[in-house]
């Protein structure tokens, strides 16, 4: 079995995935990556709802965001992002977490499978991302535990970031980390972003 389809059938499989319409999480962030564009707050104790067919995600009380927008210009450069600003990051962001590995078996989507169960994975534009391509590391079960990649609406091709996943639980049919924190590569701190989900139910 490739380490595509292992990933993904350690996470839940595709058939459960494809039965799945929205999900819906309540979680809490931290870090001081929001904090330096200005938005210390917004995204503290928020619930969001996920469509899976696409990239699209409300967060309750704060706005929606889908990927058929376009990106808010300039938020690289900006220090003082916008409630909308905030909606594209974390919409975009969070629709990926929830997505991956599953998105790894569409057609559009290119796999290459490296050294040390990692997957090189090239995304298309219909699939908003913090970049184009991004590297994910397995662990010897197929279990995902580490994304690299650049969040360019951060601070461009400067923004750099190890995405560690911790806490897996078995939820709804579908193996989820509860806890994520965001670092510098290959550094423990300081975290620009931590990610914990309180609640997580599949419909």
């Amino acid at each position: 079995m490739s380490l595509v389809d292992a990933a993904i059938e350690a996470q839940g499989g595709l058939d459960r995935w494809r039965e799945i319409e929205r999900i819906e999480v309540d979680f809490r962030t931290g870090g001081i990556a929001l904090p330096l564009k200005s938005q210390p707050d917004l995204l503290r104790r928020v619930t969001a709802v996920a469509e899976t067919g696409h990239p699209r995600v409300e967060f309750r009380g704060i706005g929606t965001f889908d990927s058929h927008d376009r990106r808010p210009a300039g938020m690289a450069r900006r220090f003082r992002w916008t409630r909308q600003d905030v909606v594209h990051f974390a919409g975009y962001a969070l629709w990926g977490y929830l997505a991956v590995p599953f998105v790894f078996a569409d057609d559009d989507v290119g796999v290459v499978e490296l050294s040390g169960r990692r997957l090189r994975v090239d995304f298309p534009p219909r699939i908003p991302a913090h970049c184009r391509t991004q590297v994910f590391h397995f662990d010897r079960d197929a279990v995902l535990t580490r994304l690299d990649y650049t969040a360019e609406v951060m601070l461009g091709p400067f923004a750099r970031a190890h995405h560690r996943l911790y806490d897996h639980e078995w939820l709804e049919g579908l193996l989820v980390s509860r806890r994520r924190r965001v670092t510098p590569p290959w550094l423990p701190r300081p975290i620009l972003v931590a990610l914990d989900i309180d609640r997580f139910r599949a419909y």
